[in-house]
């Protein structure tokens, strides 16, 4: 009886990718970490300041009003208008992009802020209470939102792939 030690013919894991070794590449890439990192840091700044103003406003509209559908809505409204302007602000968006970053982040927000409130109201016809239905599903739908104004609303006029907000073409 032989066995055979031969080893199979190919590898059982894939070849890793190469890792650039010359210092041009490696310091192009992490000049292009270090743009897109600020870029995330600052929406997410952006991001978390208009949530805020939008849970103190969803709270304080539900308890005068009683209906999460009015106050979701009416404090997505205002958070929204505020994040837009900061946005556009903060990442020097040009005057003649308003429009079209207007319309943009309208059908993402409206996307967003339906399915938060599909969300919020099954969380709170199940007995969850509203502060914490509000903090669940914003935060589980803050990725999504990042992508989608990301492509849709703050996108390059160029064709090249690219990851996060441009600065200069919001």
């Amino acid at each position: 009886m032989t066995t055979s030690l031969a080893l199979p013919a190919q590898p059982a894991l894939p070849a890793l990718p190469s890792i650039p070794t010359d210092l041009t590449s490696v310091l192009r890439t992490l000049r292009m970490l270090r743009r897109r990192l600020s870029t995330v840091v600052l929406f997410a700044t952006v991001s978390f300041s208009s949530w805020t103003l939008d849970y103190v406003l969803a709270l304080t509209l539900n308890s005068v009003t009683g209906s999460v559908l009015l106050a979701v809505v009416g404090a997505r409204l205002v958070s929204c208008t505020v994040s837009f302007l900061l946005n556009r602000r903060l990442f020097r968006a040009a005057p003649e992009t308003f429009m079209r970053s207007a319309f943009g982040y309208a059908a993402v927000q409206g996307t967003t802020t339906t399915t938060s409130y599909l969300a919020i109201a099954v969380l709170t016809w199940a007995g969850m209470p509203l502060w914490l239905a509000k903090i669940l599903v914003d935060s589980s739908l803050f990725g999504l939102n990042y992508l989608l104004q990301s492509r849709l609303v703050y996108r390059s006029g160029s064709t090249a792939p690219h990851v996060g907000i441009r600065a200069a073409a919001a």
